[in-house]
Parts: C-alpha cells; structure tokens; sequence
C-alpha cells in the first residue's frame, strides 16, 4: 500500500498540479477579479458607502447617553452677599419711632459659602429628531452614493479585464516567439555545422563559416532576451490577476487559436447605456441634484424632543456619597421640545445653491460630450482594429513567403549554386518578417480588446 501511494504522489500529484496551474483567458479574469488588490481596495468603498448609510441613518433614530460625576469641593468657593437684613429691621425701628431716623450709608457686605463639600450627580437623557429636512435628503443621497461605488467597482472590473487580456496575450506572444526563436537558432546552427564541415573539406572558405558564427551568437543573444521578456511578462500577467509572482503556472491556450477569433467583433455601434463611464456620470448628476436639495430644505426648520431623568446629591464625605436612598439623592426629570427657525444667514445657502446648480450643469455637459466621445472612440477603436488586421494578414503572408525564399536559399547553398552571403541575407529578412509578425498579432489582439471596451461589452 505505501507502494501505491508513493507511485500516486510521484506521477500523479505533479499532473494534478500542473492541471491547477495551467490558465485559460476566461480563467486569468475569472481569477483576477476574485484576487485583483486594486478591485479589493475598491470593494472597500462599497463597505464604506453602507458605513455612511448607516451613519446617516442613525441620527434619526433615538439617541441615549448616560453621565454620572461627583466633585470633591476641597475648599468651597466664597460668595459675598450684600446685607440686606439690618437695613430692613432699621427701617422697622425707624418707622416705630423707636430710635430716630438717621443715614444708614451704603449697604455693608459679608462673605458666605454656599454648597457641600461633595456633590454627585448621575442620569439619562434621550433626544430624538422630529423633523429635520436635510436628514431626509441625506438618506437618499447616501443609497445614490452606494449606488456609484458598486458602478464604479463595475468599472474597475472593466479594466481589470483590460490589462488581463492584454497581459495574456502578450505571454502568448513571447511564448510563440520565444518558440520560433528557438527553430531559428537550431536552424542556423546546423546550417553553421554543415557550413563548417565543408570548410574542412576545403569546399567553401573561412569567411562563410564566420558570417553563420555571427549570425548564431545574435540569434543567441536574441533567445537570451526573449527568454527573459517572457518571465517578465508572465510575472505581469500574474501581478494583474492578483497572484504571487513566483507562483508556477503556465497558460493551455495557444496563440493560434486566439487568432483565429480575432475577427470576431460585433458590427453594432455604440449604446451610451451600455458604456459603465455613463452610468457613473448619470449618478453624479443625481448626487448633485440632491446636493441643491439639501440646500433648500435647510430653510425649513428643525424640530427635536429631549428628555432627562436623573438624580443630585450634595453631602459632606464621599461615603455619604454612596448611600443610595431618597435622603440623599434627589431626582428630577423634565422633558421638552427644541425648534430651530432659520430667519437670516447672510444668504450662505444661497451661494451655496448658486455652486451646487453650476456643479450640476457641468455634469449634465459632461453627460452630453461623453455621448459624443464614446462615438469618436468607437470610430477610433473600429479604425484601429481593422488597420491592424490588415497588417496582421500582410505580416502573416510576408513570414510564408520568407519561409519560402529562406528554404530556396538554402537548397541553392546546400548545392553549390547560392552563395552564403544570400543565406544569411534570407534569413535576416526571415527574422525580420517573424518580429513584424508577432508585433502586428499582439496590435491586432490589443486592438480588438479596446474595440470591445468601446462598445461597451468587453466585460
């Protein structure tokens, strides 16, 4: 049995691994937008919008707090009382003829102080708004603003599938080069061993065998470069989709089956509603509408009801502090209504309507020029898609075609017909046809990704 299982863990498990390591296009997006850290700190705002939904809500609802204190009157504060006292009774003593009238002169003063040496105090209190006309403005601007993070995280979901897909593509790109680089270099450095054999035999001279030498170490050189173009995009393509960049995984597609969907774009135009950039300006234009009316219900007036129940006490220790019971802690409860009348504000919500309706009336311009940019970036978009088809199928044909002179060359060498100068010559062309090639595909899958962002329907 440990046999069978150590057989299952060496053959097996690696396969299976390899199987969860290896990525369609629909897999990498699909990835990405469970892993992205960009959409992760955008979902974030989505958290934060029904945080604020949430806060809104809450000043309409009842609001309780609870205090208790006490205050240790180490020395109590002196107060001076004016003597009111004598001059009465004087007056009495006067009028009864009792002694005879005189000038009493200005009335004296004493000092007194008034208080305990310790006073506590403990309750409650509630308030609850009654009416208050920017709270309910409030609460509707705040689900419009939960309504604009999620298109907002729609939008950059959108982008997202953007550098993804391009990210991926150009992994096939370099995969398919890096390929083709490596049938180069085997193919030159057999031609250079042939070539250098018949030099040995005396058949052809030392000049030929060194121009297929500097031909093989540019191809080398190129390889190396290659070689490491692809890490680096592959390494990219993982930091898009969220992944660590050292983790193994490797892409099932093939560039020649991507190719063969390049064509494959819808010939509609445009809809606005379809375009996530219209949607987000339209909740912008709601979010001011509901801006300027904040500003004119904040002429209408508040009301709020409050009630307080508590309990003072005023003793001579804090002990006595401590004993809870009618003797020495007195309660009191009162309650009432608080209406705020705004009369004049030296016309501040005026000045800020006057800004809050320019606000909105930018946003519907920009509402009505980006109806006309989506129509411009389609045309750029369609334009561009079609030029770089048009290239790819010129690319393409020219590769077979110098496949073909590089083949020719090469029998006519090989038969003692061509020259070696002609060889290398056709393959130069052969190289220079390849790289134009994989540049025109990648334009041409790029292109057709921004086409599908402009109508809208990339995502």
């Amino acid at each position: 049995m440990r046999i069978k299982g150590l057989l299952f863990t060496l053959f097996f498990v690696p396969l299976i691994t390899k199987a969860q390591n290896t990525y369609t296009l629909d897999e990498c997006v699909a990835y990405a937008l469970e892993n992205n850290v960009q959409l992760k700190i955008q979902a974030l705002e989505g958290d934060i919008a029904k945080g604020t939904i949430g806060e809104t809500k809450a000043q309409g609802l009842p609001q309780l707090n609870a205090n208790a204190g006490f205050q240790d009157n180490i020395t109590i504060q002196t107060s001076f009382i004016q003597d009111f006292v004598s001059p009465a009774a004087f007056e009495i003593l006067f009028r009864e003829g009792l002694i005879p009238r005189r000038d009493l002169g200005a009335p004296a003063s004493f000092p007194a102080q008034f208080g305990t040496p310790v006073n506590g105090n403990a309750g409650f209190s509630v308030s609850q708004l009654i009416f208050n006309g920017s709270y309910f403005v409030g609460l509707r601007a705040a689900k419009s603003l939960k309504e604009l993070t999620e298109k907002q995280y729609i939008q950059s979901e959108i982008d997202v599938v953007e550098v993804v897909s391009k990210a991926y593509y150009l992994v096939l790109v370099s995969q398919d080069n890096l390929e083709l680089l490596t049938k180069n270099y085997d193919r030159i450095n057999s031609l250079f061993k042939e070539t250098e054999a018949l030099y040995k035999s005396g058949f052809v001279e030392n000049i030929d065998v060194l121009r297929l030498k500097v031909q093989l170490n540019n191809l080398k050189t190129t390889l190396k470069g290659s070689t490491e173009m692809l890490k680096v995009s592959l390494a990219a393509l993982k930091l898009q989709m969220g992944m660590a960049v050292d983790t193994p995984i490797s892409l099932s597609e093939s560039l020649k089956n991507v190719t063969l969907d390049l064509t494959s774009v819808p010939l509609t135009s445009v809809n606005a509603n379809d375009r996530i950039e219209f949607k987000i300006l339209q909740d912008n234009r709601n979010l001011a509408l509901l801006d300027i009316k904040n500003f004119k219900v904040q002429y209408l007036p508040n009301l709020n009801a409050n009630f307080n129940l508590g309990w003072t006490s005023g003793v001579n220790s804090f002990g006595d502090l401590t004993n809870f019971n009618s003797d020495t802690w007195f309660r009191f409860t009162n309650w009432g209504l608080s209406l705020n009348i705004p009369i004049f504000d030296g016309f501040s919500k005026k000045y800020k309507i006057q800004k809050a309706r320019a606000r909105l009336s930018q946003t519907e311009f920009g509402i009505s020029q980006l109806e006309n940019s989506f129509k411009l970036e389609e045309l750029s978009a369609r334009t561009s898609f079609n030029n770089a088809i048009a290239d790819y199928t010129i690319q393409k044909e020219n590769v077979e075609l110098a496949e073909e002179v590089f083949k020719v060359t090469r029998i006519k060498y090989q038969e003692g017909v061509g020259s070696n100068l002609e060889v290398i010559e056709a393959d130069t062309d052969l190289k220079t046809a390849q790289t134009n090639y994989f540049n025109a595909i990648y334009n041409a899958l790029v292109a057709k990704v921004d086409l599908l962002k402009a109508l809208g329907i990339l995502k």
